[in-house]
């Protein structure tokens, strides 16, 4: 059995955290000893934690057969921390700079891809791609409610890589009177002036909750993202595992969105995303084709395997001779 733990700056409900949290159940669950540091001991509200969660100040205080960070604020901990082995889980290419500039200075440490896309960024590192996931337990299809045509999107109106307003430029343009937007988000935000006029069709909800979560997606007739940069989309696979039509840019979709199973769109592109919207609705039976072939498809992301993988790639590295102290 392994020792692992992960740096964390917060357990705040975000992508990246996410993953350190699930796989650290998944973890515990096997056996293996799991916990994750950061600058304060508060477990996060929105998730069950199985596992301890310890100050980032004990660091130092006992040696790990594995350390995970993927933070560019807590990369500089990462040195300190008695490892057998170090591993930068590059969770997307806006850190990409940080990341280069720490593997030329630590080129010992191991880097996990969190799509496959990593190496477009990091070329030449040594690492490999554990690509996820989704807890397909947790996000599955069900029954919708009643309620008007509903476009589903995640995030923050005012959040500039998720390009939300992109969204609304291309539903405003479609003049749907009998639809609505549904922003999911952690902190509900004003809505820009220049959508006034839709401003009564533009729903904000907390999405903290995670069995609401999972009714929003169920309750969506298309889910969009506009992301302008991303490593792994939780929310795309997450909506795509509940089956629901999926619209989105190649940011953090990669591995699992493509002409078979989603709408991919130029990032920016009002005019596509408008074309795709229109595409969804007018032919509701080649979306069900694309739903049925995204939920075979996101089954190949779930934790459980992307627990597997990631053991794997620990354990063959340790194996090799690690990369730590």
């Amino acid at each position: 059995m392994l020792s692992i733990r992960a740096l964390l700056p917060h357990t705040r409900i975000a992508g990246g955290v996410r993953r350190f949290l699930e796989l650290g159940n998944r973890f515990a669950a096997r056996g293996h000893r799991y916990a994750i540091f950061k600058p304060d001991t508060t477990p996060p509200d929105w998730f069950e934690c199985r596992f301890p969660v310890l100050p980032l100040d004990t660091l130092g205080a006992e040696t790990y057969d594995v350390t995970m960070c993927g933070d560019t604020g807590l990369l500089a901990r990462l040195p300190e921390a008695p490892s057998r082995l170090r591993v930068l889980v590059a969770i997307g290419d806006r850190y990409a700079k940080r990341y280069r500039e720490f593997l030329a200075e630590h080129p010992g440490t191991f880097v996990v891809g969190n799509s496959s896309a990593w190496t477009e960024y990091l070329p030449g590192a040594q690492g490999v791609s554990v690509p996820g996931g989704v807890n397909l337990q947790q996000f599955a299809p069900g029954p919708r409610r009643e309620g008007p045509y509903t476009i589903t999107v995640v995030g923050r109106v005012d959040k500039k890589r998720e390009a939300i307003p992109v969204l609304l430029d291309a539903f405003r343009g479609l003049g749907w009177k009998d639809a609505r937007i549904r922003v999911v988000t952690d902190e509900i935000v004003r809505v820009p002036l220049r959508y006034f006029f839709i401003r009564k069709r533009i729903e904000q909800v907390d999405g903290r909750d995670q069995k609401a979560l999972v009714q929003y997606y169920r309750d969506s007739d298309v889910f969009v993202t506009m992301e302008r940069t991303a490593g792994w989309s939780n929310p795309a696979a997450e909506a795509m595992a509940c089956g629901v039509p999926v619209i989105c840019t190649r940011f953090g979709t990669t591995d699992f969105a493509d002409a078979r199973t989603a709408i991919v769109v130029p990032t920016d592109d009002v005019s596509a995303l408008t074309a795709a919207l229109k595409s969804v609705r007018e032919d509701p039976a080649a979306a069900k084709v694309r739903v049925k072939a995204g939920l075979e498809r996101i089954r190949e992301f779930d934790w459980e395997r992307v627990a597997d993988g990631m053991l794997r790639a620990f354990e063959e590295r340790l194996a090799a001779g690690g990369g730590g102290q």
